[in-house]
């Protein structure tokens, strides 16, 4: 009868530790806690018969033992770890997964989804909402949209979008805005995050600080330009993904004075990324 295989699990404690040379060490890389890398290198010394490692005070040091078996065991490891990446990659290879902020998913990319569809059906594209950019290191998103000034760890940025504040308002509130100065009569809508753009406008139009009649923040651009559009308050519109409801008529600019900040919609891509489904979403998103 063929000799039973050790737990796997306990093999790669072991492949850790004999790396490392520290039960530590080998916890952190395999997120687990050093006592049960120990537990599982005791397992497997017992399974096997012999002693793996000498515990010294500063650490580990591998027997004999524990050197020919780790030799013997690191292609079998190897190939594993290359039959698990082949895998994962022709699953993925079909599909391309976006990350967006929910405004821009609803404001820009649905309406504009279908002419993706149309032009590139083979496409399996799958779309999610985030609040930021994700962590690449921690996240199977191949594209995502996120705002900022360009810099993101491990990630390549493409500007996709400039932004633009300026005041928008329901056409209700329009006579009641001659002058920038009447705001000071009005609720000022923004966003949670970022803050501080209402002051930028204001200093931009040589407008002295004022304390507004009432203000209420909304999470996302989405929430905001609805309730400017519902005649709530005068909103500082970000971008152009407030053009559908300039173009309706549901909202009006009642001054024409903006500014461009530093910030911009950009278009994350992995370094490297060469799956042409990543590449055909990745350039019709910026020539959409």
């Amino acid at each position: 009868m063929p000799a039973r295989l050790p737990p796997l699990g306990a093999i790669e404690a072991f492949a850790a530790a004999a790396r490392t040379l520290s039960f530590t060490d080998a916890a952190g890389e395999l997120n687990l806690t050093a006592s049960a890398i120990s537990r599982r290198v005791a397992l497997l010394e017992h399974t096997l018969g012999v002693a793996l490692f000498h515990r010294v005070t500063r650490g580990l040091r591998l027997t004999a033992a524990g050197e020919t078996y780790l030799a013997a065991i690191t292609p079998a490891l190897d190939q594993l770890r290359a039959a698990g990446a082949a895998m994962t990659s022709s699953a993925r290879s079909g599909t391309v997964r976006l990350a967006v902020l929910p405004s821009f998913a609803a404001l820009w990319l649905f309406p504009r989804l279908a002419a993706l569809e149309t032009a590139h059906p083979g496409i399996d594209l799958r779309v999610s909402t985030v609040a930021r950019a994700p962590d690449l290191t921690q996240s199977d998103v191949d594209l995502a949209v996120a705002i900022g000034t360009g810099d993101w760890r491990g990630w390549s940025s493409t500007r996709l979008m400039a932004m633009r504040c300026r005041p928008v308002c329901a056409p209700s509130l329009r006579k009641s805005l001659r002058i920038p100065a009447d705001l000071e009569r009005h609720t000022l809508l923004g966003v949670s995050q970022p803050r501080g753009f209402w002051r930028r406008w204001c200093r931009e139009v040589g407008l002295p600080p004022f304390p507004p009649r009432r203000t209420l923040r909304f999470e996302g651009l989405h929430l905001l330009y609805e309730a400017a559009a519902s005649g709530l308050g005068v909103a500082l519109a970000f971008d152009d993904l407030v053009a559908p409801y300039l173009a309706d008529g549901r909202l009006v600019e009642p001054f024409d004075h903006g500014f461009v900040p530093d910030q911009a919609y950009h278009l994350l891509s992995r370094p490297g990324e060469r799956r042409r489904g990543v590449r055909v979403v990745r350039d019709w998103l910026l020539s959409a």
